[in-house]
């Protein structure tokens, strides 16, 4: 297990000094994980598709065993080596685990980390005050409305909402397509003829918060 953390620690050190990531991996000491920790807890967040996007995981808790996990970034924020996590309920063996990461700079929680069972993914969010569930897909139909036309899927805005950047993804995680740049636009449009009939995820990120939008598309 010892040999397993040297190597994975060695892989990421290497792969930040040649700058193969878009956002450079960073490692968060984990607080509270357990009572009795017998080696220090650590979460290394990466972005492996080179896409600007946290998209893994790995989590190191307190008996030593390491988890990878694929994970869906919904959050606007960029993560740093000097903030720190902390678990508020579940565990990470039981993948129902709820932890916020919280920055130093600014006093404050910034993101939530948690397991999804529906997307089998880890899923990085924005932290709000509503609580500490993770924010419901239902929040994104106040904002937006979809509809198909061909192969196109057409979103537009029902209320103003200051949306910088709007992705699609698979419910795996994978990231389809990704409009950047998108502050004024009132309607969004995404290309399916290449992609199966199926339920997709529309990431919404603006300045304030990240919503995410479950969509159907059939050929």
């Amino acid at each position: 297990m010892k040999s397993n953390y040297i190597i994975i620690i060695i892989i990421i050190i290497i792969l930040s000094c040649v700058q193969l990531y878009s956002k450079k991996p960073v490692s968060i000491k984990c607080k509270n994980v357990n009572d009795t920790c017998l080696y220090e807890s650590n979460l290394w967040i990466m972005d492996l598709n080179n896409d600007d996007r946290y998209d893994a995981c790995i989590i190191r808790i307190c008996s030593g065993a390491i988890t990878g996990h694929n994970l869906l970034d919904k959050s606007s924020k960029t993560l740093t080596n000097d903030m720190t996590a902390t678990l508020l309920g579940g565990t990470v063996e039981m993948k129902n685990f709820n932890l916020t990461i919280y920055d130093l700079a600014t006093n404050n929680n910034i993101c939530r980390l948690y397991y999804d069972n529906n997307l089998a993914s880890v899923v990085l969010e924005d932290y709000t005050e509503n609580g500490n569930n993770p924010t419901t897909y239902e929040e994104a139909d106040n904002y937006f409305y979809t509809q198909q036309m061909g192969s196109t899927l057409l979103i537009t805005k029902k209320a103003e909402i200051d949306v910088q950047s709007v992705l699609l993804c698979s419910l795996d995680g994978r990231i389809i397509s990704n409009l950047q740049n998108v502050g004024g636009w009132s309607q969004f449009s995404f290309d399916m003829s290449l992609e199966p009939s199926g339920i997709y995820l529309l990431r919404f990120i603006a300045r304030d918060r990240a919503l995410t939008k479950r969509v159907v598309y059939l050929r």
